[in-house]
């Protein structure tokens, strides 16, 4: 028994199990028994991808079930590659639906019970508008600054005064 042989007697499995012809029981037996002639006659288990696709036959009904409440309906539900391909990344779907789709636990990982981000707070840059504006703020204000600073050197502020000390004269400004 070769590889193409093998191949072809999973697909005819396959044909029986989708025409009602099989239950799971009878399936079980038959790989078992297709299992054991190919290691008798080759002297090695069949590759991955028979395996595999006995594998599959094995929990056809499991892979088949398209209802979309299977997860919460099923004990243990197994999710076949486009159910898990739809629920992962939002693959075939609608367009203009609007699902949502599993995000990474990476991303809550820092989310508490109650809703709140618990991260170490990330201070963001400045946009370079952002940076104009308060260079403008900061100039304006120490231009105030110079005027006020200067005014007091020359003593032209109110509530200024200044006192000679030899005579004890206080000359207010």
């Amino acid at each position: 028994m070769d590889k193409t042989l093998l191949h072809e007697m999973i697909t005819e499995l396959y044909q029986r199990t989708k025409a009602g012809e099989l239950d799971r029981i009878e399936r079980i037996k038959e790989i078992n028994a297709l299992v054991e002639a190919y290691h008798d006659s080759v002297g090695k288990s069949p590759d991955s991808a028979a395996l595999e696709r006995m594998a599959n036959l094995i929990i056809y009904e499991e892979l088949s079930d398209s209802h979309p409440d299977k997860m919460t309906r099923e004990e243990y539900p197994i999710m076949s590659e486009t159910q898990l391909s739809r629920r992962k990344e939002g693959k075939h779907r609608k367009k203009e639906a609007n699902y949502r789709i599993e995000v990474p636990f990476k991303l809550a990982e820092n989310v508490g019970v109650d809703g709140r981000n618990y991260a170490l707070p990330v201070r963001r840059d400045r946009s370079l508008r952002e940076n104009v504006a308060v260079d403008e703020q900061a100039k304006s204000r120490n231009k105030e600054r110079r005027k006020r600073y200067t005014d007091f050197i020359n003593g032209r502020t109110s509530g200024q005064f200044t006192v000679n000390i030899a005579t004890g004269e206080k000359i207010i400004h």
